[in-house]
């Protein structure tokens, strides 16, 4: 069927653009910077242009607002797969100081740039007085640009706005700041869009991201134009083809990915206060109501699931609108975050690699990922969901096809989910399938308890690391490694003496 050949057209590109991307902490050449201008789709009087507005801003408290050019994924000509530029505020003291700080990303909604939190949300004061209330709440907080808040890989592969701030903007910042960089000196938030955007991605991401913030979040990507195949050329957004793709890349479907990330959300429900009438006659509520829907979505499934870790949702006053999501942001989510992110320390201190969990939840309907340091591939016909869970040291799997696993020790498994299906999960030939009972998934669960040689793996992934640099985590990839060959090494050698 066409959405299956544009699908495997889109899986074609991704690895085009994987292999063309630069190392993900390089910097960008000044001459392809793509964001310097910005966006301004609402055509507000008071919008600035990232460089400006985040051209080494200082303030009296002494903190720095900076722009950088991280590099990124690219087309397969080469060209640009995301909009330049990332803001970056760094915490006062921190040009004269010794410390690691944790970091905080803050996306964007639709129409806006990587400034707009800047600009319009006033973060920089923001984090200015926390850091006088609290030093320890000092953070250093990451504003990418997000192409008008679509934060998904596109369905053409035109943008990957997923890859450039999971696989390049993290990684570059790691390696360029001293950053806490381990899983509890990551959150992530957003607004509208963005708060789309912080969801998903720590959805995608559950080992990257402690905690995530969203408000007035546009959970169910409505009005994005990326999301599928047009059911014919030219057809308008509300006629995209919304098949495994969609499902795949909206937060509510990927509920269980966010076991052990905490979760604080915020909704306007009501208007009434005497500034909201007077700047817009609450007009701004509609937007949030029209995202009522979604939302309550997915706080039914977050309950349902029963999400593993804290879980706020509020819907009170409020509208969509800068003054609420600063307040918000000030009142509610930092205060939230800062309960799960690591506290400021000396950088000279060692940095500890978050262990992974004993149990987790996690689920997509791309070929291959990787969470927790378990590496999944599978090999089917169309796109559906792959569901992985594991608990008590039992790997359960539950989809079709050939599965590849590769678990944290280096150990790899095989596991057959027999035949894939022939359409593509929630297409409409899938769906009749399903309603007539012929369309089912296999479950196998196979035992991935650590053996002798993942024993000594894993004391060394455990073991608190020199934090010297940027991320402490290349080095764990080293120790493991060496790890693995040294345990191979003694079992082998025992072996010998034994048959001796």
């Amino acid at each position: 069927m066409r959405s299956g050949l544009v699908w495997r057209f889109f899986a074609a590109v991704m690895v085009v653009i994987g292999v063309a991307a630069h190392a993900a902490s390089a910097d960008l050449p000044p001459t392809e910077d793509n964001g310097a201008q910005g966006r301004n789709d609402f055509r507000d009087a008071n919008h600035v242009p990232p460089i400006d507005a985040c051209n080494n801003v200082r303030t009296p408290a002494g903190s720095l607002v900076t722009r950088v050019l991280p590099d990124g994924p690219r087309r397969p000509d080469g060209s640009l797969a995301f909009i330049s530029g990332v803001c970056v505020y760094l915490p006062p003291g921190y040009a004269t100081g010794a410390l690691r700080y944790s970091t905080v990303y803050l996306l964007h909604g639709g129409g806006g740039d990587h400034a707009a939190w800047v600009t319009f949300g006033g973060i920089q004061k923001t984090l200015d007085d926390a850091y006088a209330a609290d030093p320890s709440h000092a953070v250093i907080a990451v504003m990418a640009d997000g192409n008008s808040g679509n934060w998904h890989d596109y369905y053409d592969g035109s943008f990957m706005n997923e890859q450039y701030v999971l696989h390049h903007v993290v990684p570059y910042v790691d390696s360029h700041y001293r950053t806490i960089a381990n899983r509890q000196g990551r959150a992530i938030a957003g607004l509208s869009n963005g708060g789309y955007g912080a969801l998903l991605l720590a959805a995608k991401a559950p080992d990257m991201f402690v905690a995530a913030g969203a408000m007035s979040s546009n959970l169910g990507a409505r009005g994005m134009d990326s999301m599928g195949a047009p059911l014919f050329e030219g057809s308008p957004v509300s006629l995209q083809e919304l098949g495994a793709f969609y499902y795949g890349n909206v937060p509510v479907s990927l509920v269980p990915n966010l076991d052990n990330v905490h979760v604080t959300m915020d909704l306007g429900a009501t208007c009434s206060s005497e500034e909201d009438l007077s700047s817009d006659l609450c007009i701004a509520l509609a937007v949030d109501l029209g995202f009522k829907f979604d939302n309550e979505a997915f706080r039914d499934e977050m309950n349902a699931q029963q999400h593993v870790g804290a879980f706020e949702y509020r819907a009170d006053e409020g509208e969509h609108a800068w003054r609420w999501w600063s307040r918000w942001m000030r009142e509610r989510h930092l205060p939230f975050m800062w309960k799960f992110l690591s506290k400021p320390h000396a950088a000279s201190a060692p940095v500890a690699p978050t262990p992974p969990p004993t149990a987790f939840r996690y689920r997509s309907i791309f070929p291959t990922f990787s969470v927790y340091g378990y590496e999944v591939s599978v090999t089917r016909p169309q796109p559906e969901f792959l569901d992985v869970a594991l608990k008590d040291n039992k790997l359960t799997l539950t989809g079709t096809g050939a599965v590849d696993v590769t678990v944290p020790d280096g150990r790899h498994f095989s596991v057959d989910l027999g035949p894939g299906h022939d359409a593509e999960q929630y297409s409409a030939q899938a769906r009749a399938q399903d309603a007539a009972g012929q369309y089912s998934f296999v479950t196998k669960t196979i035992d991935v308890t650590p053996t002798a040689v993942a024993v000594a793996v894993a004391t060394v992934q455990d073991a608190t690391l020199p934090a010297t640099g940027g991320s402490a985590e290349p080095f764990a990839a080293a120790a493991v490694l060496l790890a693995t060959a040294i345990a191979a090494r003694r079992l082998r050698v025992g072996a010998a003496a034994r048959a001796a």
